[in-house]
């Protein structure tokens, strides 16, 4: 049996020079499943995050791995102008050329949109260290990942390591790294015992992301009274064997939590932070136009209240944070609807689309 600990130092060392350790974080803070498993449903749900932006440089290149190799299903493609969104994002209203939504069958939340921009930036993780403060991975769900991680290997993918297999209270995942296109992280993983929704082709897009935090209780606080999103997992690791492989100080520590909906298996947000030590803060990095993972977008149905909740949490020392952005009614990819922007503490972006 593999302590978790044992997991997350495996994870790390086989994160190569990128330590991705907290990409590895995905299953390491995994709670034990609902034991009548993941809901699938067909309406918003306000505690799962709809889409995770994705910015890429070719947006057919994106559209066959996502689409075509993961089987996601394209909910909305929109090759042209969208200057009402390139508004909300801070661009000129030519700079968005090509968007694509897309969610995997049966399930509302957690999807990916996919952008591509005029000019494409920098990738945002581009030379980043581990214990450095930005939107991490993306996680993805599959079903027989040995046969998955062949097909993907045969297609010219590499992978970071080898699969590893990892069991926690009784729970056995099965995990392996890839560096994706764009910078982007991604994770595969497989819990023994519970077949999350998957596509046709055996691939479920997005369990969760993870994000790196400074303050993992101001993140929490933030979450919580903003958002009203629940810590489904709070696991924390620390001790000389931590410090030893992962190269952090004496007295450092890894606090890992999840945030969604206990009973909704996608759209959750993992929050890691590495005490005791500072990162670089890359969440500048994080806006359009450059490439990579820039943000989530929550459908909510009253954005009104959000935005109360959030200035009502804003004298909170806890939950310190940027003040919102309402951008009013716009006409966008997602249709004609109230868009709002929040920051949250760490500095990840977080868009609300009323539905």
């Amino acid at each position: 049996m593999a302590h978790p600990l044992r997991r997350a130092l495996l994870a790390s060392l086989a994160a190569g020079g990128g330590l991705l350790l907290a990409g590895c974080a995905g299953s390491l803070g995994r709670s034990p499943p609902p034991s009548e498993g993941p809901r699938v449903s067909s309406t918003n749900n306000p505690k799962a995050y709809a889409y995770a932006v994705i910015s890429v440089a070719d947006m057919e290149q994106a559209l066959a791995l996502w689409s075509s190799r993961f089987g996601m299903q394209i909910v909305v493609r929109r090759e042209g102008r969208d200057p009402a969104l390139a508004a909300v994002w801070g661009l000129g209203s030519d700079d968005i050329i090509d968007q694509a939504l897309l969610r995997t069958p049966g399930m509302a939340q957690g999807g990916v949109h996919l952008v591509r921009f005029r000019l494409p930036g920098p990738a945002v993780r581009e030379g980043a260290a581990a214990t450095d403060l930005v939107p991490k991975s993306v996680d993805i769900a599959v079903r027989d990942l040995p046969a998955r991680h062949a097909e993907l290997a045969a297609a010219g993918y590499r992978f970071r390591s080898p699969i590893g297999r990892f069991e926690t209270d009784g729970v056995v995942v099965d995990e392996v790294h890839l560096p994706g296109p764009d910078g982007v992280n991604l994770v595969f993983l497989e819990q023994q015992g519970k077949p999350e929704p998957v596509s046709p082709e055996g691939y479920g897009v997005a369990p969760q992301i993870v994000a790196i935090s400074p303050d993992n209780r101001r993140e929490k606080a933030f979450l919580e009274q903003v958002l009203g999103l629940e810590e489904t997992s709070y696991h924390r690791f620390a001790g000389p064997e931590v410090e030893r492989t992962i190269g952090l100080p004496a007295g450092a520590g890894l606090d890992i939590r999840i945030f969604g909906d206990p009973a909704y298996a996608y759209g959750r947000l993992e929050i890691v932070q590495y005490e005791g030590v500072t990162g670089a803060d890359l969440y500048p990095r994080a806006r359009p136009p450059a490439r990579g993972l820039l943000s989530v977008t929550f459908f909510v149905p009253d954005v009104a209240a959000v935005l109360a909740r959030a200035a009502a949490a804003a004298s909170s020392t806890t939950a310190s944070f940027a003040a919102p952005v309402d951008h009013g009614v716009r006409r966008t990819i997602f249709g004609e609807a109230r868009i709002a922007t929040l920051i949250s503490p760490a500095g990840l972006r977080i868009d609300l689309v009323q539905r």
